[in-house]
């Protein structure tokens, strides 16, 4: 079998063990499952890893390319939002907060209501002596991943902290 030939086979057979959206309660398929599957294609090792290789390339690819449409979007989404406020801010301007019938839109206003904290110290401190529990969150500590690595290759024994050792495959 030639490469042109075997991809196709092997996407074929990844999208029946793996599909692209699983259902929540499904996992996908274990390595052994599939490794089997790929044995019942009758194909040398070296043209199986070699086919899966350009495959996972290929992905690598598609993301890259995926990453970039999404940067793209958002720079488009941004741009507009920013022309869609100047435009608004020219029309409240130009109407002064007037209902107005513009033709093909009437532009309303409504009265809001917002709350702006202009000391945040103070109002968490009342908040917290009389009992507003609700009203404020206190974050979920976060740890440095960077400094406690930084302590443990000083030393130091740290519960619930360790080293671990692995390694990872990437192709180039």
């Amino acid at each position: 079998m030639k490469i042109c030939e075997i991809i196709p086979k092997i996407e074929e057979l990844l999208e029946q063990v793996m599909p692209p959206d699983p259902p929540d309660d499904e996992n996908p398929a274990a390595a052994d499952d599939l490794i089997t599957r790929f044995k019942d294609l009758h194909l040398k090792r070296d043209e199986l890893l070699e086919s899966l290789a350009t495959l996972a390339l290929d992905t690598r690819d598609d993301i890259m390319n995926l990453k970039t449409e999404e940067s793209r979007l958002k720079a488009r989404r941004q741009h507009l939002t920013g022309k869609r406020e100047r435009v608004m801010s020219v029309l409240d301007r130009e109407c002064g907060g007037e209902k107005t019938d513009l033709g093909v839109a009437t532009l309303y206003y409504r009265k809001t209501c917002r709350t702006v904290i202009t000391d945040e110290d103070a109002a968490f401190e009342w908040l917290k002596e009389h009992g507003h529990r609700e009203c404020y969150r206190i974050p979920k500590p976060e740890i440095s991943k960077a400094a406690v690595s930084r302590l443990l290759d000083a030393g130091y024994v740290i519960p619930g902290a360790e080293r671990v050792n692995g390694t990872t495959c990437y192709l180039k």
